[in-house]
């Protein structure tokens, strides 16, 4: 063989071993990107954990649509009502001493136009306690009385050798009569339930102090209302330093009641409805 066909031997197969070469590190390189392109596409693996249980979630409820509700035509809003404030109470009315009220009590008769001129009474409540309290028991006490009594004198008529109570003698209550008869009920009543601790401490005073004033006043209407009517002439005796009533029935009232029948049928009578009408102002008040 000679230099030249071994060359050219030589020469072509290390051409041939250069190209398997080429091929076989292309193919390499194929697979290396082919795998590290897979690689960089699939999630790793996950570590090996212990499994926990879970109870599957429950579906959601359904949600409910509302449905749509009828066109409301929008109008005017309403106005909304005004707010009304409560009126604050009024502080309750802080009361003079007993032995101080008098004065409080006449500039109050006063100011509500009721004439006063006919009280006489420095101690008003007391005294006005202590002459109800008497009168519901039939007695009239005339050092408790909180008005003065008529000026004019008690008058008689003599006939037949009979003595009877002159006429005349019942006039000495009318003015007397006509300022009691005058006084607002409602203004009575009204000072009465102002006044009502002071008068029941001037009760308790004269030894109760568990009785209401209104059941003293009530016990001594109904005292007075029970004096019987009886006509004009009304025959006395004078067997006694005192005139008396004739009739034993009228001697036996209460001194109360016989003082009613001295009045007059007629101032009587217009007592008899003043006190009438303050017992049902009472009643109603309670």
């Amino acid at each position: 063989m000679s230099d030249t066909d071994f060359n050219d031997q030589t020469t072509n197969g290390g051409k041939g071993k250069l190209i398997i070469a080429l091929l076989v590190v292309i193919a390499l390189a194929i697979a290396i990107i082919w795998y590290l392109s897979q690689d960089s596409q699939q999630p790793p693996e996950p570590m090996e954990q212990p499994v926990a249980v879970t109870e599957p979630e429950p579906e959601p409820e359904p949600e409910l649509v509302a449905e749509p509700a009828e066109t409301v035509e929008l109008g005017e809003p309403e106005e909304e009502p005004e707010t009304v404030e409560p009126e604050p109470e009024e502080p309750a009315r802080e009361l003079p001493p007993l032995q101080q009220s008098t004065s409080e009590i006449v500039e109050r008769l006063q100011a509500q136009e009721q004439a006063v001129e006919p009280l006489q009474s420095e101690q008003l409540i007391r005294d006005a306690v202590v002459f109800v309290d008497n009168l519901r028991n039939g007695i009239v006490v005339k050092e408790a009385a909180v008005v003065e009594g008529p000026k004019a004198q008690f008058r008689v008529l003599e006939q037949d050798g009979k003595i009877y109570i002159d006429p005349r003698s019942y006039d000495r209550y009318n003015t007397l009569v006509d300022w009691f008869v005058s006084l607002d009920t409602d203004v009575l009543v009204g000072m009465l339930e102002d006044y009502r601790p002071l008068a029941q401490e001037a009760l308790a005073e004269i030894g109760y102090p568990d009785t209401a004033p209104e059941v003293v006043i009530n016990e001594a209407i109904t005292m007075l209302m029970a004096t019987p009517s009886v006509g004009t002439v009304i025959e006395l005796t004078d067997e006694s330093v005192m005139y008396r009533f004739a009739d034993p029935a009228l001697e036996a009232l209460p001194d109360a009641q016989k003082q009613m029948l001295r009045l007059g049928p007629d101032n009587m009578r217009r007592v008899k409805l003043k006190l009438e009408s303050l017992r049902s102002a009472l009643e109603s008040s309670q």
